[in-house]
């Protein structure tokens, strides 16, 4: 991968002089922890770095657009390495084959309903407690290989994107009959309201036919003045119990006895964030998942607290406070889990 990454970049170098400027930034996250629960690990303490982003926005003629997008990361798994890097985004978006606010993006695009997330939700560096709902618990790759065009609802009243992508995320192979849909769409004329839905389907070859269905719904309302923002989400999923189990899908819910079915999972997000000075925010967020609806006790809550400081321009901090608990039969030896952490956002 390193050699990959290298090869990449002195491409890019290379071709630095047939273009006439390339946008390079990034985001480098880093937190320090302490656990309070569970008991066993009262104490521990770690440095992490949950994310490290670098970005290439490089312009070509006619207002196209390349985008490639390099993440670093601690390996949450045995590796030789304790850190990886690899391609997180890497498309074309081609606006000169159409008129008005039109695009056809192709390549290892983003997930559409992640990326208008994070344009609300801007706490992700706070860790993956604070990820996405769809990120943290696996329900969405952040990225796929596809196609997708996007294009705005008459008179600027918000967006919409219909995408064809493999549905195995970016760090799978498919070679299979079946590919994954999604339609998006976010209506923003009610400012200062925002509105979004999504909705994906597409089908697991692994499983079979009869079971493979994958399907998400989502729903989003935000609220934004100019001091405080409150917004709610919504999640329904189906899928088969294996790929919960293989993909390691909603924080690792025990699915043993489910082997072969096709479940349903719910979930929510609730978060607020008030600003309380200048530089100074308080964000809460409260968010729940019932991985499997058939079955009782396989649910989860967390909820957290943080005091954010604007430390400069490109400097965000941030000390908070999460508590996750666990449903009696969420997953064996499965325990609550709280701790204290001072999380930092660098962004070049």
């Amino acid at each position: 991968m390193k050699k990959i990454v290298l090869c990449l970049l002195f491409f890019m170098s290379a071709q630095a002089r047939a273009i006439t400027s390339v946008d390079v930034n990034g985001e480098l996250d880093v937190t320090a922890s302490v656990w309070n629960l569970p008991t066993g690990e009262r104490g521990n303490s770690a440095f992490e770095i949950p994310s490290l982003f670098l970005d290439f926005n490089v312009p070509l003629k006619d207002d196209n657009l390349l985008v490639v997008q390099l993440e670093g990361s601690e390996e949450k798994t045995a590796s030789t390495e304790r850190f990886s890097t690899k391609v997180r985004e890497a498309y074309l978006d081609v606006v000169s084959l159409f008129q008005g606010m039109k695009a056809l993006r192709l390549g290892l695009i983003p997930q559409t309903w992640q990326e208008a997330q994070y344009e609300t939700w801007s706490y992700r560096y706070l860790g993956p407690v604070g990820w996405a709902i769809t990120e943290k618990w696996k329900y969405l790759t952040p990225s796929d290989l596809g196609v997708s065009f996007m294009s705005q609802f008459p008179g600027e009243r918000g967006e919409w994107a219909v995408t064809l992508a493999n549905g195995e995320g970016a760090q799978e192979k498919e070679q299979g009959p079946h590919k994954e849909a999604a339609f998006f769409a976010r209506w923003t004329a009610w400012e200062p309201w925002t509105l979004s839905f999504n909705y994906v389907r597409g089908n697991y070859d692994k499983y079979g036919e009869d079971v493979g269905l994958k399907e998400r719904i989502q729903a989003s309302v935000v609220y934004k003045a100019e001091s405080w923002m409150a917004g709610l989400e919504y999640l329904a999923a189906k899928d088969p119990a294996d790929a919960l189990r293989d993909l390691h899908m909603a924080e690792g819910v025990d699915v043993t006895a489910l082997s072969g079915e096709s479940v349903k999972g719910q979930g929510a997000s609730v978060f607020a964030m008030i600003r309380t000075g200048p530089k100074a925010e308080v964000v809460v967020r409260y968010d729940y998942l019932n991985a499997v609806t058939e079955e009782s006790g396989k649910d989860l809550q967390t909820a957290l607290v943080a005091l954010g400081y604007q430390v400069t321009e490109d400097i965000r901090a941030a000390v908070m406070v999460d508590y996750t608990r666990y449903g009696s039969e969420f997953a064996p030896g499965s325990r609550d889990r709280s701790k204290l952490a001072f999380a930092t956002q660098v962004l070049f």
